[in-house]
């Protein structure tokens, strides 16, 4: 996408409603909501620093679009530990 701070308040005040976006606000705030919006956000998984783990074991998150994952995570004898946002995390032996 173009440089937004370029562009003037009519310009940017479009691009909010093309997306569907509030168009009230200041030049910068509506700047900022778009850059919210089109800026995709990358998904990241708690790792669990601090938790315990038995030898040659690691905890994994598989989203829940991601059937074939789940089903071979499921066939070697993951075991399910909890849901959060999407995921569904597993403890599995490390390979």
């Amino acid at each position: 996408m173009e440089n937004l701070n370029s562009l003037d308040l009519v310009a940017i005040k479009s691009l909010c409603k093309k997306y569907g976006i509030g168009t009230i606000g200041e030049k910068k705030e509506l700047i900022k909501k778009l850059k919210y919006f089109l800026d995709p956000i990358d998904d990241v998984l708690n790792t669990h620093p601090g938790r315990k783990l038995p030898p040659e074991k690691k905890i994994i998150g598989i989203k829940l679009s991601e059937r074939e994952k789940l089903n071979e995570t499921l066939k070697k004898k993951g075991k399910f530990l909890y849901y959060s946002l999407g995921y569904q995390y597993y403890l599995v032996t490390e390979q």
